[in-house]
């Protein structure tokens, strides 16, 4: 499954959802002279290469026009609509106990036995368009934890934190982008497995420096 030809992208979600009054556009419409398209696509092909760092370089040097902010919006706008399409889900499946998706390569497998994991197993196999926008939205997710941990660490090291101390939080923070990340969904919503981890390495930091 190719996800650079059949992914939706921010642009693409401009017509669907009447975005115009999300801050992304206005940034967008703010800055006519920066090629913000052409930066969404410099990222989406980063990420299906699974070149996370690469890209992050690319970004923060300045070689595409755009930021961490606006990608974060990128994946949260994914987020909502991943959302809308799981409470679509929960009315067929049974989603009252969290289902637990793993992402192996371009393939996604649902945990479980039962003939209700066998059936989500065949609808995701068969609905293309979901499968696409829950792969793009993990790797968005993960990109976006990644990043943010390169600016935690860039501002632990602004404050002289030890340097073997600050190769194992940029170790412990690289581990989003190098493990395979999982799609969680109930009928309350969905999340990834990489939500949350560089928030929970700061937390983790500050209890041992207490």
């Amino acid at each position: 499954m190719q996800i650079t030809s059949n992914s939706p992208s921010l642009l693409s979600y401009i017509g669907e959802n009447n975005i115009k009054s999300n801050d992304v556009l206005r940034g967008i419409a703010k800055d006519n002279n920066k090629d913000v398209g052409g930066g969404i696509d410099v990222l989406e092909s980063g990420l299906n290469k699974g070149a996370f760092e690469e890209t992050l370089q690319l970004m923060n040097k300045g070689e595409i026009d755009i930021d961490l902010k606006l990608v974060e919006n990128y994946y949260q706008f994914n987020q909502q609509k991943l959302n809308r399409d799981v409470a679509q889900l929960a009315g067929n499946f049974e989603l009252g106990s969290a289902v637990t998706v793993k992402l192996e390569g371009e393939e996604l497998f649902v945990e479980g036995e039962s003939d209700n994991a066998k059936a989500l197993q065949k609808y995701f196999d068969k609905d293309n368009g979901l499968s696409v926008l829950v792969q793009q939205t993990a790797k968005l997710s993960q990109f976006v934890e990644w990043g943010q941990a390169k600016e935690q660490a860039a501002e632990y090291k602004s404050d002289d934190m030890p340097e073997a101390k600050l190769l194992d939080c940029l170790q412990d923070g690289r581990l989003v982008v190098t493990q395979s990340n999982q799609f969680i969904m109930s009928d309350k919503g969905s999340a990834f497995y990489s939500q949350g981890h560089t928030q929970y390495l700061i937390d983790k930091m500050s209890k041992e420096t207490e």
